[in-house]
């Protein structure tokens, strides 16, 4: 009885205990189901054929198809149809090995048509009775990543082609640049026999040649132009030109060093001061440089020592002004003639000027009052005889000069005078030791008083009709006057 207790309790135990397994069997399957429900992957489970068994949801964001529409299915429906002989074969393989397999890609067909990659890892599935039931594996969808690969690969191909064409252009610009350092070699030996003959030819130069820089720095004199100022080449070169002129030189020059900035290659004239203080003249004749942007690199010049010249010309300005002189003195001289040689002539004309004026104002209105005073007779006939005489003395050319009609100063009448006898204004300053504008005027106030001022009528003529007694004269002024 109680051996059989026993066992009842045994049997009961069994029970219970199967009951816990398939409970807690229950309880991890359903976890499982639930986290691979959540999983981003599509998780799947084949039998031995290779027909879905299971499938997640995720089935249906990765190619389009429920769950439902993949259970009963292969995975080789979804291919394409060599995609899926290719698999098919590889499945077989796997299957008849019993082997699990991993990152198998594949191609499927998207329930919309497109093309999806997935990336397929399985393991075989045994029962308790260790019979193979199939496969359980995961999906990965690769696409993504395959297209960045395939893009990778792409630009890798073509940056391995632009890495050859780079390559290649790469020789050939070595190849090309080995040429040019050739070339270069080249025409740097003809350059420096080049410049061997320029420094040759212009050491040999008669005049003195200078390079300087854009800053107006010597970096080349030749043997003349160190002769010309008596410095060393050490001295000069590396110095501003500037520093070789006093300070009015040193405006002049900043200023053309301006000019050449611009491309203005006008010759001027300079003066440098030499080592022991000389100061000498130059001529510059400059010739501006600039690289192939246009900026300015500097000049070049031919510099003329002209001291010589300028020596020469200086006597001869000295002697020009000797014979200006000599010539002015000759002129004054002949005009000092020209008045001996006819002194008595003016002498006789100022003195009767002198005598008519004193006659006039000191003599005649006594005469004139004397004739208005009680008189007799013979006092009175005495009287208009007189006044009569002294009319006819008063008549001829300096009489009307010295008429309250014209009222000439004393030297207006002399100046007139000197017309009269046909002198011009220039000989008429030199007569009376005046200037010449001095004697211009006078000559426009005597033509004023007579009343030729807006008249073309010659004053020397005028003045010799003058001379003239005759009546129609006084006529002629009193019209004029008018």
């Amino acid at each position: 009885m109680q051996g059989n207790n026993l066992q009842g309790r045994g049997y009961t135990n069994d029970i219970l205990a199967a009951k816990r397994s398939a409970s807690g069997y229950h309880q991890g399957n359903q976890r499982y189901r639930s986290l691979v429900e959540v999983t981003s992957d599509w998780i799947w489970e084949v039998d031995p054929d290779g027909r879905y068994t299971y499938s997640n949801r995720k089935a249906e964001d990765i190619i389009g198809y429920s769950p439902k529409e993949i259970v009963g299915r292969t995975p080789f429906d979804f291919m394409p149809p060599d995609e899926a002989k290719r698999l098919a074969r590889v499945f077989r393989e796997f299957a008849a090995a019993r082997r699990p397999f991993s990152r198998l890609e594949n191609i499927n067909r998207h329930k919309c048509g497109r093309q999806v990659v997935l990336e397929t890892s399985g393991v075989p599935i045994f029962d308790e009775k260790g019979e193979f039931r199939g496969f359980r594996g995961i999906d990965r969808d690769v696409t993504g990543r395959k297209k960045i690969e395939e893009d990778i690969r792409k630009a890798r191909d073509g940056l391995e082609k632009k890495v050859k064409r780079t390559v290649l252009e790469i020789e050939e610009k070595q190849i090309s640049l080995q040429q040019e350092i050739n070339i270069r070699k080249q025409i740097q030996a003809e350059l420096a026999q080049s410049e061997n003959q320029f420094r040759s030819l212009v050491e040999t130069l008669n005049e003195g040649f200078g390079i300087v820089d854009a800053e107006g720095r010597f970096t080349y004199v030749n043997v003349k132009l160190l002769d010309m100022l008596g410095y060393a080449r050490s001295e000069m070169v590396g110095k501003k030109v500037s520093d070789f002129m006093d300070k009015s030189n040193r405006r002049f020059y900043k200023k053309q060093l301006a000019m050449r900035q611009t491309g203005i290659e006008t010759p001027y004239e300079i003066h440098f001061t030499t080592k022991d203080g000389r100061s000498i003249a130059t001529i510059v004749s400059p010739r501006a440089t600039f690289d192939a942007d246009g900026r300015f690199q500097g000049s070049f010049a031919v510099v003329t020592d002209i001291s010589a010249v300028k020596t020469t010309e200086k006597a001869l300005r000295h002697r020009e002004q000797q014979l200006r002189e000599k010539t002015l003195r000759l002129q004054e001289m002949n005009t000092a003639l020209e008045v001996l040689l006819r002194k008595l002539e003016q002498d006789k004309t100022l003195i009767q000027k002198r005598i008519l004026f004193n006659l006039r104002r000191l003599v005649a209105p006594y005469l004139d009052d004397l004739a208005e005073s009680h008189l007799s007779d013979r006092q009175r006939f005495l009287v208009d005889i007189l006044r009569s005489n002294l009319r006819e003395v008063m008549s001829p050319f300096s009489e009307r000069l010295l008429s309250d009609s014209i009222d000439l100063t004393r030297m207006e009448l002399e100046v007139a005078n000197l017309a009269r006898l046909g002198k011009n204004t220039t000989q008429i300053a030199t007569a009376l030791n005046i200037s010449y504008k001095t004697a211009e005027t006078h000559r426009w106030r005597i033509r004023k008083k007579l009343g030729l001022t807006h008249k073309r009528i010659v004053l020397t003529s005028y003045l010799l009709k003058m001379q003239d007694p005759a009546d129609n004269l006084r006529e002629n002024i009193g019209k004029n006057q008018v």
